[in-house]
């Protein structure tokens, strides 16, 4: 990242010295990057071949970028054909500019993570190159977990599935021996702050899914790679709350809601098929049609008493279950607390 930084100072100080009325010879440039490079804490450059590099570099990634040589005496001097072109004129608006800035900081998401060092350069390219500002404050913030086990393996897992290569994974389920599997990798997808991939074991057709955080190792297979021919991501989520049990059968659910929690599932949906189908002055029941899994009793438990389950009957005695054992807990603590007193 450092050599990116470094590169990218020698490139904006080139920009200036082609385009000055003044003429400059390879030494002169080599002198007046070092300063810079200097002043913000780098190693000065040796070697005017690494001077020489970068003009061929200007000259190879703006085409419209043309390098002369004259000749005065003993010395070649090196400047732009034409003096009024930089680099750094770019026909962008302010609009354009502060949709540029957004478009860079939505990818500074994936800074640091390894093998994802072309996004750091892209990022540091686009900043200076384009003279885009940037704050010391974000304004904008995503859900991440910084501190998720295995996050680093992400990188390697979207390579594996870019490129075609199947995996061997070994994976250890909470309170079980760890397994290991050869795996065909398809998706990644993040829910509720934790990553999963997504893609069928060696010998089954089946889709199975490994949270990351639960994965113990990763080597590349031997085996040929199966690609993806059944399963369309996209539409399988659309309907799902959740990472499981994905090619179970959708059942409909009618939920009863009371006005204030009604307001809020109206403008965050449980899914894009809820729907309300009777109304009265206090309450809202809405349909959805989906899985009946965890994530899904998780999510109906969060809006606590402002929902009640209708049907179907399973889904009402799953969450019934729950209340009841979370009851007995606080009762029991209520009991613990009386004693001591």
């Amino acid at each position: 990242m450092a050599q990116t930084k470094n590169a990218l100072i020698r490139q904006r100080v080139l920009d200036r010295c082609l385009r000055s009325p003044r003429q400059y010879s390879l030494m002169d440039m080599m002198e007046k990057c070092n300063d810079a490079l200097e002043q913000a804490g780098y190693n000065p450059v040796s070697s005017k071949n690494t001077i020489l590099e970068d003009l061929r570099g200007i000259e190879s990634n703006f085409p419209e970028a043309e390098i002369v040589k004259r000749k005065s005496g003993r010395f070649i001097y090196y400047e732009y054909a034409d003096k009024t072109f930089s680099i750094y004129n770019i026909p962008l608006d302010d609009d354009g500019m502060a949709k540029l800035a957004q478009t860079i900081a939505i990818l500074s998401k994936f800074e640091g993570l390894p093998n994802f060092d072309w996004v750091d350069d892209m990022i540091e390219h686009f900043k200076s190159t384009l003279n885009i500002p940037t704050t010391k404050e974000s304004v904008v913030s995503f859900d991440e977990n910084i501190y998720l086990r295995n996050r680093d393996y992400f990188s390697r897992l979207f390579s594996a599935i870019v490129s075609e290569q199947a995996l061997v994974i070994t994976y250890k389920p909470f309170g079980k021996d760890a397994i290991t599997y050869i795996f065909h990798p398809y998706f990644l997808k993040q829910y509720n702050n934790r990553w999963f991939l997504f893609g069928c074991v060696e010998g089954r057709t089946n889709l199975s899914n490994f949270p990351l955080d639960r994965i113990e190792s990763i080597e590349n297979a031997d085996t040929s790679y199966r690609p993806n021919t059944e399963f369309e991501f996209n539409e399988i989520f659309e309907d799902v709350v959740g990472v499981s049990h994905l090619t179970d059968g959708p059942e409909t659910i009618q939920i009863l809601v009371d006005a204030l929690t009604y307001d809020y599932i109206q403008s965050k949906p449980i899914l894009p098929t809820q729907k309300p189908i009777a109304r009265t002055e206090d309450t809202t029941t809405i349909e959805i049609k989906t899985v009946i899994n965890r994530e899904l009793i998780q999510l109906l438990l969060s809006f606590g008493s402002g929902v009640t389950v209708l049907k179907p009957q399973r889904l009402v005695d799953a969450i019934e279950r729950e209340l009841s054992l979370s009851l007995q807990k606080y009762q029991s603590v209520q009991l613990n607390c009386t004693d001591g007193m």
